[in-house]
C-alpha cells in the first residue's frame, strides 16, 4: 500500500518565480509517484504575485501531474482550513518546505503534532551561513523562540548534503534527527550538442532570484576588471527593488567590453531551449543546497562558475568549470576571461565534461533510495 504524503508549500506549479523549491517539488512527485501517492496545499498565486493562476480551480483538488493538489486564496489560509484539508486527506507524513513560513510550515506542524502525524521538514539552505546572515538579527530571535517552545523537537529533517546536516545540527541542536537525501534532478533526455563560440567573446547567463543571497551584485562587479568581451543575461524575479537599484547602478559604471541585460523572469518551460544560447551558467550565490539551475545549465553544455557554497566541488580539478571562493573576486575575473580567450574546440571539451557531469547526477539511482529512507524513518 502506498504511503500517503501531503506536501505543504508556498508556491507550486504553474507557479515557476519561486524557483528550485518548486521544482524540488515537482521532481520528487513526478520520480516517486509510483511509491507515494501525494498530496499538495499551496497558495493560489506565484511568487510576488496577487493574480491567481487562470489555469488552476482555487480552493478546491486539482489533479497536477499526478498529484493532488488544493490551491489556497489568500483569504483561506487559516489554521481551521488547514486542519480541516489535513484531516481529510488523512497523510502518513506530512512534509514542509520552509523553515519560516507561518501558514505553509509553522501552522501545520503543530496541527500534525496534535493529530500524531509524522512530519518532516526541508529547509531549503535557509539555515547556511549566506542565508542567516540576511536579516540576521530577526532570523536568530526566530530559532531561539523555536527552540524554547520545542516546536522541531519530532520533526525529521531533511538534508541534501552534508554541510547542510551541518547547518542544521548547529542551529537546531546537535540531537536534531537529519536524514540526507539530495535533491532529485529533472530527468531529461537533452543530448550533448557543441557550443559555437568565438575567441575573446564569452556569453554567460544568470537565474535566479535578484537577491542578496543570489549575490547578483557581486556578479555584476566581479565583471568591472575583465578585459575580454563578456556578455551576461540575468533572469530572475526582483525580490528587493532597493537592491536592484543598485544592480543597476553598477551595470552603468561597467566599460564598454561588458554587456549586461536584465530579461525578467524565466518561465521554467522555455529553459533548456534558453540555455543552449550561453556559453556559462554564471551563480556566485551566497549558498545553495543543490542549485537546479546549474544543473540544468550543465545539462544543456553550459561550463559553471559559481561559489563554493553549493554542492558542486572541484570543478576546476575535473576540468568542468569552476567552484571560487567568494572572498577572491578577481578569481571569478580571471575564470571569466581565461574561458573567453578560449577558442572554439578547448572550450568544448570543458562544456562536454559538463554535460557529462550533470548525466551522471541525473541518473543516479541511489537518489530514490535516500527519499524511501527519508520518508520511512521514525523517530
Amino acid at each position: 500500500m502506498k504511503k500517503k504524503i501531503l506536501i505543504f508549500i508556498d508556491w507550486y506549479k504553474p507557479g515557476y518565480k519561486a524557483g528550485g523549491p518548486i521544482r524540488s517539488i515537482s521532481n520528487i512527485v513526478n520520480q516517486l509517484q509510483d511509491i507515494v501517492d501525494f498530496s499538495i496545499i499551496t497558495r493560489n498565486t506565484d511568487y510576488l504575485d496577487s493574480t491567481p493562476y487562470s489555469t488552476i480551480k482555487t480552493n478546491e483538488w486539482n489533479e497536477i501531474d499526478g498529484a493532488q493538489v488544493f490551491y489556497l486564496s489568500n483569504d483561506n489560509t487559516s489554521k481551521s482550513t488547514i486542519k480541516k484539508l489535513t484531516v481529510e486527506v488523512n497523510p502518513d507524513i506530512i512534509y514542509c518546505n520552509s523553515l519560516y513560513s507561518p501558514k505553509f510550515t509553522l501552522t501545520p506542524i503543530r496541527i500534525a503534532k496534535k493529530l500524531n502525524i509524522k512530519t518532516i521538514l526541508a529547509v531549503r539552505g535557509m539555515l547556511s551561513g549566506g542565508s542567516l546572515s540576511v536579516k540576521s538579527h530577526k532570523k536568530n530571535i526566530f530559532l531561539s523562540i523555536i527552540k524554547g517552545i520545542g516546536l522541531f523537537n519530532k520533526t525529521i529533517f531533511h538534508a541534501t548534503n552534508s554541510d547542510e546536516q551541518n547547518d542544521i545540527l548547529k542551529r537546531i541542536g546537535n540531537t536534531t534527527k537529519v536524514i540526507i537525501a539530495q535533491n532529485l534532478p529533472e530527468q531529461t533526455n537533452i543530448t550533448y550538442s557543441k557550443k559555437t563560440k568565438e575567441k575573446n567573446q564569452l556569453k554567460m547567463v544568470f537565474i535566479g532570484r535578484i537577491a542578496q543571497e543570489k549575490n547578483t551584485l557581486f556578479a555584476i562587479e566581479v565583471l568591472k576588471k575583465c578585459t575580454q568581451n563578456i556578455e551576461l543575461d540575468i533572469y530572475g524575479p526582483i525580490y528587493n527593488q532597493d537592491y536592484f537599484e543598485k544592480c543597476k547602478n553598477a551595470i552603468n559604471q561597467l566599460p564598454t567590453n561588458i554587456v549586461i541585460k536584465y530579461k525578467g523572469v524565466l518561465n521554467h518551460d522555455l529553459l533548456n531551449h534558453t540555455l543552449k544560447n550561453y556559453h556559462v551558467i554564471y551563480l556566485p550565490s551566497t549558498g545553495e543546497n543543490f542549485g537546479h539551475s546549474i544543473i540544468e545549465g550543465m545539462s544543456n553544455s553550459c561550463v559553471p562558475i559559481i561559489s563554493d557554497k553549493t554542492p558542486w566541488k572541484n570543478l576546476e580539478q575535473k576540468a568542468i568549470g569552476f567552484d571560487i571562493d567568494l572572498n577572491q573576486p578577481n578569481k571569478f575575473t580571471e575564470a571569466i576571461d581565461n574561458l573567453a580567450k578560449m577558442e572554439c574546440n578547448e572550450f568544448n571539451k570543458l562544456s562536454e565534461n559538463a554535460y557529462n557531469f550533470s548525466q551522471n547526477i541525473i541518473n543516479d539511482n541511489q537518489l530514490k533510495e535516500d527519499y524511501n529512507k527519508l520518508f520511512n524513518y521514525s523517530i
